[in-house]
């Protein structure tokens, strides 16, 4: 079909010399203003342009087009750039929504967490994360435990994300439909559930959900207010990131 065609083409091309070097001045530029001249060294030119023609050619496939069509919306009207970021090493990953879907509670926050990177969270490994609920000023509660036997161990690299005005369209929910490619792929490892902290240490499970459900509604009111559709992750320090936020749908 025509979408194969084009993710082909895209495939064979080849790095032009100005983008190679703007990507390389880019990098110095940010690492030099920012302080991060580290995440120079992690840049390569093959695998970041590898990265990057994959979320481009996630552009061309069957399910964004059926949801534009079913929107009303024409393929002309989508768009896709690439941000380059650095992948933090996940020792866990969570989603968080700020208003309960499934209660729609304003006033509980729902989330769902997994070890490792968040691509066994919307991805389909196969078993069930944790998920708990937290209602304001009430401790959280369990409502599932992990069964998850995959975890997705981070490689140190760059991470190239798709970031289309798929989200911005009227009627047209982008989320989730184009690719995000890491520039060394994650190590798929078993989950050893009797040695994850997560599951072992009651009291160590309780304050994790209790911050998690906090910075959800930090966020929700940083936003004004508006529930939140929330992905992040917890490093090895226990540091909590927020990765990105979008009002809930």
């Amino acid at each position: 079909g025509i979408f194969e065609q084009a993710q082909f083409l895209i495939e064979k091309l080849s790095i032009p010399a100005q983008l190679a070097g703007e990507l390389e001045s880019a990098m110095e530029r940010v690492g030099r203003e920012c302080g991060e001249s580290r995440l120079g060294k992690l840049y390569d030119r093959q695998e970041a342009w590898d990265a990057t023609k994959k979320v481009w050619a996630s552009l061309f496939g069957l399910r964004p087009w059926v949801s534009l069509a079913k929107a009303g919306r024409s393929f002309h009207d989508l768009n896709m750039a690439v941000l380059v970021q650095e992948l933090l090493p996940a020792k866990y990953a969570f989603v968080l929504h700020t208003k309960n879907p499934f209660t729609n509670d304003p006033h509980e926050v729902y989330g769902e967490v997994v070890p490792g990177r968040g691509e066994t969270l919307v991805g389909n490994c196969p078993g069930r994360a944790l998920s708990f609920t937290a209602k304001r000023d009430q401790a959280p509660v369990v409502s599932a435990f992990l069964s998850k036997s995959t975890w997705l161990r981070t490689q140190e690299c760059l991470i190239f994300r798709s970031d289309s005005n798929g989200e911005d369209l009227e009627g047209f929910a982008g989320a989730g439909l184009f690719e995000s490619i890491c520039a060394k792929p994650d190590i798929s490892c078993m989950v050893k559930l009797h040695r994850l902290q997560l599951i072992t240490d009651p009291g160590y499970r309780q304050n994790l959900l209790q911050r998690l459900a906090d910075v959800g509604r930090q966020v929700e009111a940083a936003f004004g207010g508006t529930p939140q559709d929330i992905e992040g992750c917890v490093d090895p320090q226990d540091r909590i990131f927020i990765v990105q936020s979008r009002p809930q749908v």
